[in-house]
């Protein structure tokens, strides 16, 4: 099964980095994607992208979130969990923002796919 990623947030470290062709950066939905911070108060979109996954990528494994990414499950540190103060997740589908860097993959937020 062919799973969709779409990178709404396209907060970059560095200055060459450019939004793929078509993006909207004054659309709610991206406004929203940039606004977002973890329940620590640290950026969501600071220098990692925003992901919808498909409700077949997320999940529970018992009180903790997990979420498929490049084929293999990852938990969701508590302290990834999106500020609910940031508003409603406007895309009614679960977002993880992450990098794959030199020490692995780092989740830096998650919206379940329902408010809570």
């Amino acid at each position: 099964m062919l799973r969709l990623t779409v990178v709404l947030c396209l907060c970059a470290a560095t200055a060459s980095a450019a939004p793929p062709p078509g993006t909207d950066l004054d659309s709610p939905i991206h406004r929203w994607f940039e606004a977002q911070h973890s329940v620590t108060g640290a950026w969501c979109c600071d220098i990692s992208d925003g992901h919808v996954l498909e409700d077949s990528d997320w999940g529970q494994n018992g009180t903790n979130y997990r979420v498929r990414i490049n084929g293999a499950w990852q938990l969701v540190p508590d302290t990834a969990m999106r500020d609910p103060h940031g508003g409603p997740n406007p895309t009614g589908k679960a977002v993880v923002w992450y990098t794959i860097g030199d020490y692995g993959l780092h989740i830096y937020c998650f919206s379940p796919g329902f408010e809570y």
